[in-house]
């Protein structure tokens, strides 16, 4: 299929099939907006937090079908606040979000190895007088240690410069996509019955497929 044919060309227009943006692991990180996931929990770069001045919580929302991650500055008082920095007069201490309660389901639901530890670069965006920070889950760093990374990068530099273009949302676009997350209601938890009944289905669909097959259905009662 025609690269051009991703994007309308006008008279004019370079011609740039062929040609990758070149990825920004090749480049240094110091100054980089990213953020890591390892089984431990979840830390941003210094360089990340320091361009929300004076920022302590943030929210963390999560689109699975785009497989991006934003990141949005929220208050002390937020019910879904995550603490990622401590600010000090002098200085900025980063902290590590445990994430203890939902990290395997995101390593579940992106595919991840839970023993490797993934970097992701992004950039942050400005909406009004807001910022928030996107993350493309996409195209990961792969650790499998703190310092060994897994490169499979080795027949090109980067990714298609047309499919990169179309990949790219308009700040507006981004927004409408977790705007359903603003201004939501007060939570309503599930009924204690409810959550019991399906505890007792999911007790008995995993001795159904054999898995821990010592577990009574009768835990509950």
């Amino acid at each position: 299929m025609d690269d051009t044919a991703i994007l309308k060309l006008k008279n004019g227009d370079f011609d740039l099939r062929g040609y990758e943006v070149v990825r920004t692991q090749f480049f240094a990180s110091a100054s980089m907006t990213s953020v890591s996931f390892s089984k431990n929990g979840i830390r941003f770069s210094n360089a990340c937090i320091r361009k929300f001045a004076g920022t302590e919580y943030i929210e963390l929302q999560i689109h699975p079908y785009n497989q991006q991650i934003v990141v949005l500055p929220c208050s002390e008082q937020h019910k879904t606040k995550m603490c990622w920095a401590r600010i000090y007069s002098d200085r900025i201490s980063v902290r590590t979000i445990s994430g203890s309660a939902f990290l395997k389901t995101l390593y579940e639901l992106f595919d991840w190895d839970i023993e490797m530890r993934y970097r992701l670069r992004g950039e942050v965006l400005h909406y009004g007088e807001k910022m928030m920070a996107l993350f493309d889950v996409k195209t990961p760093e792969i650790f499998t240690s703190r310092y060994e990374m897994t490169m499979p990068w080795t027949t090109g530099f980067g990714e298609n410069y047309y499919n990169y273009r179309k990949s790219r949302l308009p700040e507006a676009s981004i927004m409408d996509l977790f705007s359903e997350y603003d201004n939501e209601p007060e939570l309503q938890p599930t009924a204690q019955e409810i959550v019991d009944d399906n505890i007792r289905l999911l007790i008995k669909k995993m001795q159904k497929e054999g898995r821990y097959s010592n577990v009574s259905a009768d835990i509950l009662s």
